[in-house]
């Protein structure tokens, strides 16, 4: 998969993975959030998601978005719990943001979660660390896709 530059490449990219402008996949989109909340409180670790984690979920659910070209490495943007100890990672590193995240998709390669806060920024938790990509969806999958981060603790409280 090539880098990502436009707003019209990431577009492009999205449409591969099946994709629309005005997609709305309300009752899917319920189910997974019912889904990973339950998940979630399993482990002790209460989450709720915003407008902007529902919003950018009602309009990407399941889609599964080749990352690169290893066919085992897709950006799957459906909330998921990958791992059992994400759930506290993820609740640490939104207490030290100040701020609720609620995940929004994965990555398959190495079980990386995507996050989103209320404001709608977008946040990576790694096995590497924690990381923002960017203040609204576009900036975020370029920073995604050509692995442009910048460290999250530059945002804490």
């Amino acid at each position: 998969m090539p880098t990502l530059r436009t707003a019209e490449e990431v577009d492009a990219w999205l449409a591969e993975a099946g994709w629309h402008p005005g997609r709305d996949a309300e009752a899917e989109a319920a189910r997974a959030v019912v889904a990973v909340t339950e998940r979630y409180r399993a482990y002790e670790v209460d989450i709720t998601p915003s407008s902007a984690a529902l919003a950018f979920i009602r309009e990407h659910v399941s889609l599964r978005a080749v990352i690169d070209t290893a066919p085992e490495n897709f950006a799957v943007f459906t909330p998921h719990l990958v791992f059992r100890g994400d759930a506290e990672e993820i609740a640490e590193l939104a207490g030290d943001l100040g701020v609720k995240l609620f995940p929004i998709g994965y990555d398959t390669y190495d079980g990386a979660t995507l996050l989103i806060d209320a404001s709608g920024r977008f946040f990576l938790s790694h096995h590497t660390g924690a990381y923002y990509l960017g203040r609204e969806k576009y900036e975020a999958l370029l920073s995604l896709m050509s692995s442009d981060m910048d460290d999250a603790e530059t945002y804490f409280v």
